[in-house]
């Protein structure tokens, strides 16, 4: 029996409990701060604090040491606990973070034996959006560009930032803030988040996109040195809807409000929505022998009820691009060691399984 243990119970987390008791006759538990959490029962639910590694490591290391794999769905900022765990047990580890912290700590430390399977940058974006787009250019002889676009948006809006909070807060300001990779004539660069502003059309209604962070994961570092890139520009632009672009650029740039401070105004002024809409938009052109080729990507999707439960469009995009992963994982069709990266999965492997179908276009 497959035993897979899920930290935290947020939206994306429970999202992920639910698919795979519906889906599977895995063994899920989940652990999260809080003492209960409606919908998921108590003989599948562990109260662990982590905020405190130290103190509660050798709790921690018991608690994953007879796991199949983890799923961490905290936030960004407890990645290097839970991994420092997996590590220490040789746990597999998948998680959800646009955080590049993680990257560096594992490139940076030094270890007699293999990493684990380890695959972070799961989920939407990073994760299966870029599946897609190494799927587009895969017969390219040469690239020219690759464009990637996805937006987590309301389906309706009531505010002068014509949008209401479908996912985390605090994960929306950070992607807003600092700098993010791209390639620029062949070349790795970074560049400020916000900017590069462009609108697009999509079905007839026009939305804009800029530069946010963490949208391309590790992408960068899979194609800088395919020589197909050599003179290749690749991106990654959030999708929002008109006009919320200049009011986010006027509160983080011309009020400079720090960040935390920010977030919690979004918290507290944002109200939530279940009413959401995902939209990935993908466009990748180059050269075939010669012959000039653009391909596309483009589906948008919409919360469903599956089995009683609401999934809004995020958590089931989300979710089920992780899902798809370990469920690939566990059938055998990926090494059982060391980092991976969810792009250099091959799309037709990964909409063959039950979660990653939801991508078929």
């Amino acid at each position: 029996m497959n035993k897979l243990l899920i930290f935290g119970a947020g939206s994306i987390g429970s999202a992920v409990y639910h698919l795979l008791k519906d889906r599977t006759a895995y063994d899920v538990t989940v652990a999260d701060i809080r003492g209960s959490v409606e919908g998921i029962p108590a003989e599948d639910y562990t109260q662990i604090d982590i905020r405190h590694p130290g103190r509660n490591s050798s709790t921690l290391g018991q608690l994953i040491s007879d796991k199949t794999l983890v799923i961490n769905a905290l936030p960004y900022t407890e990645n290097l606990v839970i991994y420092s765990a997996c590590l220490k047990e040789n746990i597999p580890y998948f998680d959800f973070s646009e955080d590049s912290e993680l990257n560096d700590f594992i490139h940076n430390i030094d270890l007699e034996k293999p990493l684990p399977f380890t695959m972070p940058h799961c989920g939407l974006a990073p994760g299966m959006s870029t599946v897609i787009a190494n799927n587009l250019t895969h017969d390219y002889t040469e690239v020219d560009d690759v464009k990637i676009r996805v937006g987590a948006l309301s389906q309706n809006a009531t505010n002068k930032l014509k949008y209401h909070l479908t996912w985390s807060a605090d994960g929306l300001i950070n992607e807003y803030c600092g700098t993010c990779k791209v390639i620029r004539n062949g070349w790795a660069d970074e560049v400020q988040t916000l900017t590069d502003y462009e609108t697009l059309l999509i079905d007839g209604t026009e939305y804009e996109a800029f530069n946010t962070s963490g949208g391309l994961g590790s992408f960068v570092d899979t194609v800088i040195n395919d020589p197909r890139y050599s003179k290749a520009d690749v991106n990654y632009k959030t999708i929002r809807r008109l006009g919320h672009h200049d009011y986010i650029d006027f509160l983080m740039n011309d009020l400079k409000i720090p960040k935390n401070d920010l977030i919690k105004m979004i918290k507290h002024g944002v109200s939530r929505t279940t009413r959401d809409c995902v939209i990935i938009f993908i466009t990748a052109s180059g050269q075939i022998d010669g012959t000039h080729k653009e391909r596309m990507y483009k589906k948008i999707f919409y919360p469903e009820k599956l089995n009683g439960r609401w999934f809004t469009a995020i958590e089931l995009t989300t979710a089920s691009g992780l899902l798809t992963m370990v469920e690939l994982f566990l059938q055998n069709k990926l090494s059982n060691y060391g980092y991976h990266k969810q792009e250099d999965v091959k799309l037709s492997e990964a909409v063959n399984t039950k979660f990653g179908s939801l991508y078929t276009m």
